[in-house]
């Protein structure tokens, strides 16, 4: 793997001094069961023996899988062609026995989901995957969940399990019957943190397997009526729309948007001298030029649907879309991220 970066002298002496410092009694071990809590999802079979470090679970989200070679654009990576899919995600993180290399246990699954009607439709290894082997900008890294880190915490089993990433093994499956997506990765952790037990983790494989399945969205929002959005226009100049709703990655209104559209046609209706700015944003998923186009049509799908439906001037609207340069959330988790999809009706 590519990335390398080079350290200060007193960074690498800092690093000695805590490697001297630091009790071996009070390093992390390879857990010999399941942590506290955890268990399998139905439908997802783990690798024989394995033991299970982490699990996170979303009713809906959107991932974002590679589908071709990863590179570094600006600090995040970004591949050429992914697929997008939203719906339930589970996301599980698991530790292999020892011995076990990261080409047997990728096999292993790619062989038992194949049985259940998945087809590998992307796969890849080392430099072929892109990425880093620091272990913040590699391949495992950029599809486990933004809030992976704070729920881990420092120097866990889970932590300890991802190091520097060696041997990477990356496989995407797909199941047309079921429309589930699965990614599977496998990995050997190098270089660990002074508080892990290194030499044993070194001799285990890690396995992080991101699965999403079809499911609609729950609407969870109330739509705001006319009157409430006129309240918030008068209140702030701007207010934010959360039943307008689209596909990952698409730029065409759900049928379950009509509520709120109804909303807003209708204030327009009532308020003939009223001009909006229709202003789409999007997450931090993906690249910025893509999120600013993604967002640009969407802001515009808004605007033409109320000309063409309810019968306002195109005059009185303008489409923008500014992608994720305007957050209402921090972005490192499931909810700052669906915060922050949303389009805003701001006062001209």
């Amino acid at each position: 793997m590519k990335k390398s970066m080079a350290f200060p002298g007193w960074v690498v002496a800092a690093a000695l001094l805590a490697a001297l410092a630091a009790p071996a009694g009070a390093q992390t071990r390879v857990p010999t069961q399941d942590l506290k809590g955890l268990t399998d999802p139905a439908g997802l079979k783990r690798y024989t023996g394995a033991v299970l470090l982490y699990r996170d679970d979303a009713a809906y989200d959107e991932v974002r899988f590679p589908a071709a070679k990863v590179a570094d654009q600006n600090d995040k990576l970004v591949a050429a062609r992914n697929v997008d899919r939203a719906g339930q995600r589970t996301a599980l993180q698991y530790v292999a026995p020892a011995g076990r290399s990261s080409l047997e246990v990728l096999r292993g699954y790619q062989q038992e989901f194949k049985a259940a009607g998945f087809e590998t439709t992307y796969e890849c290894a080392g430099d072929a995957c892109g990425g880093s082997n620091i272990f913040a900008y590699s391949l495992p890294r950029l599809l486990l969940p933004g809030g992976w880190a704070g729920k881990v915490g420092d120097n866990s089993p889970a932590a300890c399990a991802s190091g520097t990433v060696s041997d990477l093994r990356y496989a995407l499956l797909d199941n047309k019957a079921s429309g589930a997506t699965l990614a599977v990765l496998t990995w050997n952790p190098d270089i660990t943190s002074v508080y892990c037990d290194e030499k044993e983790f070194q001799k285990r494989t890690t396995i992080t397997v991101v699965r999403v399945e079809p499911k609609a969205r729950e609407q969870q929002m109330e739509t705001m009526s006319s009157s409430e959005i006129a309240k918030g226009l008068d209140a702030n100049g701007k207010v934010a729309i959360y039943g307008i709703l689209f596909d990952t990655g698409k730029a065409d209104i759900k049928a379950e948007s009509k509520a709120s559209l109804d909303q807003i046609g209708g204030l327009l209706k009532q308020q003939t001298g009223l001009k909006l700015h229709v202003v789409g944003h999007t997450d931090n998923v993906g690249n910025l030029p893509a999120n600013l186009d993604l967002s640009r049509r969407r802001a515009d799908a808004v605007a033409a649907a109320l000309a063409r439906d309810y019968g306002i001037a195109r005059d009185r609207l303008t489409a923008n879309g500014v992608a994720s340069l305007a957050p209402v959330a921090s972005n490192g988790s499931d909810a700052g991220r669906a915060k922050n999809r949303r389009v805003e009706l701001v006062l001209q």
